[in-house]
């Protein structure tokens, strides 16, 4: 299921926002993933599904992100992976994994989106990444797309995390480097660890102004891990200690199990010189589906629910992913509001629990 070049310039494709290119084309996906995918080739025929009557793309049955720490869902023959991507486990839970045997689609797709929001004015710069480099995390997604964003988009780099430990010192002196350089720098990483190094510099009453066009992304939040905080004192807090306005502080929101990212709209708005959009956008290759977190059934523009993602980028493993992510849509824009409870989210995946105890029957 190697990607040829007509290939990823269909699925990832400004042509996808028109509702029928996109049907064609995820179905087609769905037809090939339902027989090149062993256990989801299982999972279809447990839920009695034909995938060659899907009549639309909302036929094809989602599969739970809880289902890659139990099944090998990838289309990749063994041992042929480049990359083996681990989401988050617990004291209690394998992490799941994700891999494949090629990255040009997931990189055609996280590339041309990151260009689009955080790179509309076509900017070279160099970046200071919040994080560590790929070698330290090779199976992080999120180090890997940093990795690829660093070299095929910026003029430089500093990673900041060293042997699983930020170092603060280094942060200070490349951000200082630049402020007295002039030269705009691009700040990639967790919201978290950009918290912290923010609450530092207020604590020792510090301020970097760093140079007008300067800009970070930010990913993640709080997710229980430390005092909430709101992404009005985020981008106050960039702004106060680095001088990046909110204008040019954009959130991402992504996962292992999707090779598609949303972000915010602040910075391309104020480029194109108009009031930025709400919400997240969601590609023109992705459509998100807001299910009843108790029935299942969809709900309508501007209504909560459980977050059920179609991502064409997707082309090694299933292409249709059920988060325990909670949220809204309105149009193509995605409105975040937490996460399932660990009850909730087991609610929501019933039928591949009843698939998973079948097969621990037999």
């Amino acid at each position: 299921m190697h990607e040829s070049r007509m290939t990823k310039t269909l699925l990832i494709s400004n042509a996808l926002a028109h509702d029928a290119a996109f049907d064609l084309a995820a179905r087609a996906l769905y037809r090939k993933q339902s027989s090149a995918i062993p256990p989801y080739s299982g999972y279809l025929r447990h839920l009695g599904v034909d995938p060659s009557a899907a009549e639309c793309w909302r036929d094809i049955p989602p599969v739970p992100t809880s289902a890659f720490k139990s099944h090998d869902l990838s289309a990749a023959p063994a041992g042929s992976e480049v990359v083996t991507f681990e989401t988050s486990g617990t004291t209690i839970s394998r992490p799941g994994r994700v891999r494949l045997s090629s990255t040009a689609l997931y990189e055609a797709s996280l590339l041309r989106s990151f260009a689009r929001h955080l790179l509309p004015d076509d900017a070279q710069l160099p970046a200071i990444v919040f994080g560590p480099a790929r070698a330290e995390a090779p199976r992080s997604s999120l180090w890997f797309m940093a990795d690829r964003i660093v070299e095929k988009l910026t003029t430089g780099e500093q990673w900041v995390v060293r042997r699983g430990e930020p170092d603060w010192d280094l942060a200070d002196a490349t951000l200082e480097r630049a402020a007295k350089d002039g030269t705009p720098i691009l700040l990639l990483g967790i919201t978290l660890l950009f918290a912290a190094y923010l609450e530092r510099l207020a604590a020792k009453g510090r301020q970097v102004a760093l140079p007008t066009g300067s800009r970070a992304m930010d990913t993640g939040g709080a997710k229980g891990q430390r005092a909430e905080f709101t992404r009005n004192e985020v981008a106050a807090a960039f702004h106060r200690q680095l001088g990046i306005p909110s204008t040019h502080l954009v959130n991402e929101y992504g996962m292992a199990e999707m090779g598609s990212q949303f972000y915010d709209d602040n910075l391309l708005a104020a480029h194109e010189r108009r009031p930025s959009k709400p919400g997240k956008q969601i590609p023109p290759w992705v459509r998100t589906r807001v299910l009843h977190p108790e029935t299942l059934e969809e709900q309508p523009d501007g209504e909560r629910g459980v977050l059920v993602h179609y991502d064409l980028a997707n082309v090694e493993i299933p292409l249709a992913i059920q988060t325990e992510d909670i949220g809204s849509r309105v149009g193509d824009r995605l409105f975040l509001e937490g996460r399932l409870l660990g009850a909730e989210a087991r609610g929501c995946s019933l039928a591949f629990e009843r698939f998973l105890e079948l097969e621990r029957a037999r």
